[in-house]
């Protein structure tokens, strides 16, 4: 089942026990590869790395601009549940009448930032409480068009 809002859709984990595990380099070179790196031998589960605490966890897609260019529309955010936002986490959070959103967390200058620096820095009244409902850990994009 899938959850939607203005910025954001949720995604369930679904467990069924299995594990896949797949090669894992450590440096891919953005020029020419080393010989020396065409097999660490090393291995990685995904789920382990990203889905570390399943029952915590929850996976949401991003829909809107307002953290641009760290998030682009149709990202993947792995969400950690039982983490408490602190002081510069991105953190997800309810605006009333907006609904969920991904946002920085500034508690010096109690508000509330978008990444990207387009969009308006939410201020936060005083004596409100903002709801979170977790903390971004990982961002993952599928890479369809690079033109």
């Amino acid at each position: 089942m899938t959850k939607n809002s203005d910025e954001l859709e949720f995604f369930e984990i679904k467990k069924d026990g299995k594990k896949f595990y797949v090669e894992l380099h450590n440096s891919i070179a953005n020029g020419f590869p080393s010989p020396a790196e065409d097999f660490s031998g090393k291995r990685i589960s995904l789920d382990e790395k990203f889905l570390s605490k399943p029952e915590a966890t929850y996976i949401g897609k991003a829909k809107g601009m307002s953290n641009y260019p760290y998030i682009l529309p149709g990202d993947y955010l792995v969400i950690r549940a039982d983490l408490d936002a602190k002081n510069n986490d991105l953190a997800i959070v309810y605006i009333p009448g907006d609904g969920f959103s991904a946002k920085k967390i500034d508690l010096k200058n109690k508000c509330l930032k978008p990444l990207n620096k387009e969009f308006p820095i939410l201020t936060i009244p005083e004596g409100e409480v903002i709801e979170t409902r977790g903390v971004v850990k990982t961002i993952f994009r599928e890479v369809k068009n690079l033109d």
